[in-house]
């Protein structure tokens, strides 16, 4: 694929690890720096009576509405979160839940994932964890494992170590057919899969900017839920601030008092949009996902899974095990079994190879920015570290 942009973190280094944390190109390194420099103009008294949050208000929204296209959804249904733990825990807690309930995912999820699922013991629920066979899961099992107790499918898409996919849409109908709520994790597939959250039946999906969508570094990290339109004002988030009131209501008079509120949300997806938001993080994804965009989600899609494959072949060529299914259709990235992994990662990290060690393996996760070249390198310097 031809590059628009310049991505200085892999001038250097092959960069294989953006399930870690994706590289910015140099226009929202640009964007950030900006933002940044605005700031410091106003601490030191030189900005003038404009505010940044003002200037960069319109570049902070859009980056909302540009996330619903990534997604195949509408601006209303996305609010800003400030990350995907903080997403996931705000659905789990919309979702009512009764003594005898449960809940169903599988352990594949990440760690973070089942400890939320896990907590909902506290609210009666029974957690099911569905096996995986080879580091992947079939819709059939959950045909098995949801029942009409069922409140809530969780899962991650894609699948955090071996970037298996799950079929969401027959997830869905599973789900839906005993009247239960699919909530997705999309951190490691936002941004670099085609997605349809609304044709494929998705209720809530929530995702972190800092890896495929290469909104920053992870500690300036920031996030978007998405909530199908359906369930925005029928269900209720478990928190409130003075941003989730009614307008009329939240704007108290500062200068001579205030008055404690009765609670009336607001009508929207932005009742549930509590916090303080992080501009510069929102400022930044906001330019990265126009350029994501602007090369086509499908075509990266394609061009991702087309240098998957051939890590594949070159791997499984030279006796490797894989962790991941072969099947473009089925993964978006890759994982494989390499004896004293750890050590291979450190070895391959100081030739200029940038991968993870997951799961007893090396997960190894190339977006558009990579090329083919590079896994004919990235196998050379592999033997070399064996």
């Amino acid at each position: 694929m031809e590059l628009k942009d310049d991505f200085p973190l892999t001038r250097n280094q092959i960069w294989f690890n953006t399930a870690a944390t994706g590289a910015c190109p140099s226009s929202t390194l640009a964007v950030m720096e900006e933002y940044l420099a605005d700031i410091m103009s106003r601490l030191r008294g030189e900005g003038g009576s404009v505010m940044p949050s003002e200037k960069w208000a319109e570049r902070r929204l859009n980056g909302k509405r540009l996330f619903a296209k990534i997604i195949g959804a509408s601006e209303g249904e996305v609010a800003f979160v400030p990350n995907a733990s903080v997403g996931v825990n705000t659905a789990f807690g919309m979702v009512p839940l009764e003594k005898g309930d449960n809940v169903v995912t599988t352990d594949l999820c990440f760690p973070m994932g089942a400890v939320v699922v896990n907590k909902q013991r506290e609210r009666g629920a029974e957690p099911r964890f569905i096996r995986n066979e080879g580091g992947t899961v079939d819709a059939s099992d959950f045909e098995k494992t949801v029942d009409d107790r069922t409140k809530i499918v969780y899962v991650d898409q894609a699948t955090w170590f071996n970037g298996f996919l799950h079929d969401l849409k027959a997830i869905s109908e599973v789900a839906h057919d005993h009247g239960a709520y699919l909530i997705v994790d999309g951190t490691q597939s936002a941004g670099v899969l085609g997605w349809d959250a609304k044709g494929w039946g998705v209720d809530f999906l929530a995702a972190s900017t800092y890896k495929w969508m290469m909104g920053g570094p992870y500690q300036l990290r920031a996030g978007f839920l998405y909530i199908d339109e359906n369930h925005i004002d029928g269900l209720s988030a478990p928190y409130a601030g003075d941003q989730t009131l009614r307008p009329d209501q939240s704007k108290y008079n500062q200068e001579d008092g205030f008055d404690l509120y009765d609670y009336e949300p607001r009508e929207g997806i932005e009742r549930l949009e509590v916090f303080p938001h992080s501009m510069n993080s929102y400022v930044a994804v906001e330019n990265s996902l126009r350029v994501l965009l602007d090369h086509g989600m499908d075509r990266i899609e394609a061009h991702v899974k087309g240098i998957g494959t051939k890590l594949i072949d070159g791997l499984l060529e030279e006796g490797y095990e894989l962790q991941t299914p072969v099947e473009e259709d089925k993964r978006i990235y890759v994982n494989f079994k390499v004896p004293g992994f750890k050590e291979v990662e450190k070895k391959l990290a100081d030739s200029g190879v940038s991968v993870s060690p997951r799961v007893g393996g090396l997960r190894l996760s190339p977006h558009f920015y990579n090329n083919k070249g590079e896994v004919d390198v990235f196998l050379e310097k592999l033997k070399k570290a064996t």
